[in-house]
């Protein structure tokens, strides 16, 4: 009798330890230094979660074979997470689109979509929009200028439920109001655009293809977060992000987290 509830005792033990919940911590940043956050403030946090895994917002290009970069620069992240790696032992791996920035001069979406942007900036300043096209466009300007502004407060700032909705509203304003803006004006779809291989496309289309390239990124980053979250199960993992993207990542993760056995929590909760 002994023996069998030593062997029962063992077998929840084992199961309790098994079952432990991943923690994913989707911890918005700003790259480069400002005011009130910094490499170091970054690197504060790193060290107050002690996470077991850092996913960073490149692909796998920046990366050896043995997952140490192949160079460093100037970026609130790098310069905390290299610190980190070189302080305490840790596992850091990419999530980015493979070649984004590759990819999207490939299809045409840079730097057209600056382009066809800067000509929609040029009708509003010069008071060629309609009406209605003018408010939406002062719009947009008001809460670009608010979500820009947060960057300077802190981490906390950018990382609550008010900021990601802010950022979701910003994010459709700027790929989906603004194109329907520039589908009512012809000159965006009569203005060219060379690309390197010779071949042109038009503003409208390459900032359509931008706001799908929007998509496109944010449902291949979650993609790669949850293989991440079923290969590290029951550990720490800190997925560093540019604080626009917190809102759309969330919004696919976290339907997950009963099916994955994951929750995501705040980087202030521990």
């Amino acid at each position: 009798m002994k023996r069998f509830l030593e062997i029962i005792f063992i077998g929840l033990l084992f199961c309790s330890c098994t079952s432990k919940k991943t923690e994913l911590v989707l911890l918005g940043t700003v790259h480069q230094p400002v005011q009130n956050f910094t490499p170091d403030s970054l690197y504060n946090i790193l060290v107050n979660i002690k996470p077991d895994l850092i996913l960073f917002e490149v692909d796998s290009s920046f990366f050896t074979k043995d997952f140490d970069f192949k160079k460093t620069w100037r970026s609130n992240e790098n310069i905390a997470t290299v610190k980190y790696m070189n302080n305490f032992d840790i596992d850091v791996r990419p999530y980015e689109f493979t070649g984004r920035n590759e990819y999207r001069i490939k299809i045409g979406s840079r730097p057209t979509d600056s382009k066809a942007f800067e000509l929609l900036d040029s009708l509003y300043r010069n008071n060629q929009l309609n009406s209605l096209n003018n408010r939406i466009y002062q719009n947009f300007l008001e809460v670009n200028d608010t979500l820009n502004s947060f960057a300077y407060l802190g981490a906390r700032a950018f990382n609550n439920s008010e900021t990601d909705k802010t950022a979701e509203i910003r994010q459709k304003y700027h790929y989906k109001e603004l194109l329907g803006i520039m589908s009512e004006y012809p000159i965006f779809s009569d203005t060219y655009y060379v690309k390197s291989d010779g071949d042109s496309i038009n503003y409208f289309e390459g900032f359509k293809r931008a706001s799908e390239f929007w998509d496109l990124r944010n449902h291949t980053m979650s993609r790669n977060i949850l293989h991440f979250v079923r290969e590290y199960q029951g550990k720490k993992i800190i997925v560093l992000n540019g604080y626009f993207h917190r809102y759309y990542l969330n919004s696919l993760i976290k339907p997950k987290e009963e099916e994955l056995n994951f929750t995501i929590k705040e980087f202030y909760e521990y």
